[in-house]
């Protein structure tokens, strides 16, 4: 066995190893072509390896002739690879010129392959040569056909490509590859057309090197290959840690991932999705099924948003109530956003949900937390309300008694007026109706209830108010002014939630007059148009003010300035208006004193 035995077995099998290897990973890879293109291109240098070992050790003319004549397929072939994986591997060049090579090479060749005379090349004899080592080996005598001159055309086209394709990527800042990959294609391109001439013209004695030449460039085209093939595995190994951080959050925040495939109707949902909605692991889901979980007062509203968000290309985002297969059920707010094509249409739709039950659950009870407040805020102030209501009492039923006492004299004349008597009798059923109207106001005030949000009229919200304050405010020696600006518009509110505000707001303005002495003491209500098209309702005093540089802490749970006051009324206060989507805010006036400020949004819809 000598070397010439073994060198070109062995590119045989190193090419076709390599090319086992991408064609592997052309089957797989996002990037296949490059890699396709690699595979063609070691086979046919593995066939010329062949078959160039089999023309260096031919015996006769005929075998020569054969093998020389087969010897132009792979030739073709992996020149045809080797410019489809520049363009591939590159994305650059100019197209035409790849195409005129292969188109030049391919009809010369198969002229040349079906030709009895030689078309390109043929041999014309045999001579035996020996090299180092005193190894002999066989070279045919090169007779060149019509046809050569287009096999030389193509092959300057072929190295134009490449050059070009290499200086565009030069260019883009990717010198390595182009020098590596482009250069050594064009110099072996070179070597091995030039060596191959000067062995065929007898300058050179020595066996055809075609092989080796481009298994070098093979080597070159698999480095770079196997570069990009490990930085996808660097970079698949930092997605799947990344995968894992991010599965490691989610499921911290418990969070679920779902994709659904619109065309075909497919559901995707993480592990975290599953345990919230309780399926099985193997369960399939679709939209039908989906919808199927929903609480059935929520499936429209969540349909529509979802159809909207389709149609539109927008984002979604809902919450709603699913029911549980073991009994039950859970609020989820979700979250997604539509994919779609080049062409405009909705592919997918990707998107987060999330459990939120616990925060609905933590809502109902502060809102029944609030309603009880409310509610003691409102029997809290029965002590403060006791005079007024004995004063708006006292007045009708005192004129009761009066007319009641003047019936009674009418009565004993011997002929009683019947017209006075008429009189009097609408007068004590009037003043019933007061007396009657004053405790209704009272005991509406100081029910539990929920709000109820009616159209309201802002001046008659007021005169109810001020009529339940206004004795308190006369025993205590304060004027109660109000003045309104004409054409209001209504809001949406509870009646008597926002009585229980306006009249703790002007019980407090009240009780800022205590231990002050004042030649005037006035309490002022005023309603008014505000900017964004609301209602603001100011309650004003000329008393001491509020703390200085406190204005914000009076809001804060049972801060307080009275003495045996608990310091909820206004964080109720606050609670209410903003739950009519409103705001309550204080300062202190100009002209001293504290003003309360309620905005208000007006009804839509409501003169």
């Amino acid at each position: 066995m000598n070397w010439m035995t073994v060198a070109w077995p062995m590119v045989t099998a190193t090419c076709l190893t390599l090319a086992l290897i991408h064609l592997r990973i052309a089957t797989g890879e996002s990037r296949r072509a490059a890699h396709l293109f690699f595979t063609f291109s070691a086979i046919a240098v593995a066939a010329i390896s062949v078959l160039e070992a089999g023309i260096l050790q031919s015996q006769d003319l005929a075998t020569c002739q054969k093998l020389l004549r087969w010897s132009s397929l792979p030739v073709v072939v992996m020149v045809a690879s080797i410019l489809g994986f520049v363009g591939s591997f590159f994305g650059t060049g100019r197209p035409v010129l790849a195409y005129a090579s292969i188109t030049l090479l391919t009809i010369a060749h198969l002229v040349n392959f079906f030709s009895n005379a030689p078309a390109v090349r043929g041999a014309a004899a045999l001579r035996h040569a020996e090299t180092f080592g005193n190894i002999k080996y066989t070279l045919p005598v090169i007779t060149r056909g019509p046809w050569t001159y287009a096999e030389i055309a193509a092959v300057v086209l072929a190295i134009a490509f490449v050059a070009d394709a290499s200086w565009a990527v030069w260019k883009r800042g990717e010198r390595q590859r182009a020098l590596i990959v482009g250069g050594s294609i064009v110099f072996f391109f070179l070597v091995s057309r030039g060596h191959t001439m000067l062995v065929e013209e007898g300058i050179v004695h020595s066996p055809y090197f075609v092989s080796f030449a481009f298994l070098a460039v093979i080597f070159a085209m698999g480095h770079e290959l196997s570069g990009e093939v490990f930085r996808a595995t660097r970079l698949s190994r930092e997605l799947q840690e990344s995968e894992r951080r991010m599965d490691l959050a989610a499921q911290s925040a418990n969070l679920g991932f779902w994709t659904w495939h619109l065309a075909k109707d497919e559901i995707w949902v993480s592990e975290t999705t599953r345990e919230l909605f309780e399926t099985a692991p193997t369960e399939k889901i679709n939209f039908a099924r989906f919808v199927a979980s929903l609480h059935p007062d929520d499936r429209e509203q969540v349909t529509q948003a979802i159809t909207h968000a389709i149609d539109s290309g927008s984002e979604y985002e809902k919450s709603y109530r699913i029911h549980l297969p073991r009994g039950g059920e859970r609020w989820i707010v979700a979250r997604g956003k539509v994919e779609l094509s080049p062409q405009g249409k909705p592919l997918r739709m990707r998107g987060v949900l999330m459990d939120v039950s616990a925060q609905k659950l933590a809502e109902a009870e502060l809102l029944q937390l609030r309603q009880q407040l409310a509610h003691a805020g409102r029997v809290s102030m029965m002590g403060q309300l006791a005079s007024a209501l004995a004063h708006e009492l006292n007045q009708p039923l005192g004129a009761i008694l009066r007319n009641a006492e003047a019936a009674e004299l009418f009565l004993q004349a011997p002929q009683p007026d019947l017209q006075e008597l008429r009189a009097i009798i609408g007068d004590i059923r009037n003043d019933d109706q007061r007396a009657s109207q004053v405790i209704d106001r009272l005991r509406s005030l100081l029910k539990r209830q929920d709000i109820d949000l009616l159209p309201l009229q802002i001046p008659t919200l007021l005169d109810e108010v001020l009529a339940l304050s206004r004795a308190d405010a006369t025993a205590r020696g304060i004027r109660l002014e109000m003045a309104s600006s004409p054409e209001l518009p209504a809001i949406r509110g509870d009646r008597v939630h926002l009585q229980q505000v306006l009249l703790n707001l002007i019980i407090n303005a009240m009780d800022a007059f205590h231990g002050l002495e004042r030649e005037e003491k006035v309490v002022k209500v005023t309603s008014s148009h505000n900017d964004p098209g609301g209602v603001e309702i100011r309650v004003a005093d000329n008393a001491s003010g509020l703390p200085e540089k406190r204005e914000s802490a009076i809001f804060e749970p049972f801060f307080t300035t009275k003495a045996h006051g608990m310091g909820m009324g206004l964080p109720i206060s606050r609670t209410i208006v903003e739950a009519h989507g409103g705001t309550l805010s204080a300062s202190n006036g100009e002209n001293g004193g504290a003003v309360f400020s309620i905005c208000i949004p007006a009804a839509q819809g409501l003169e």
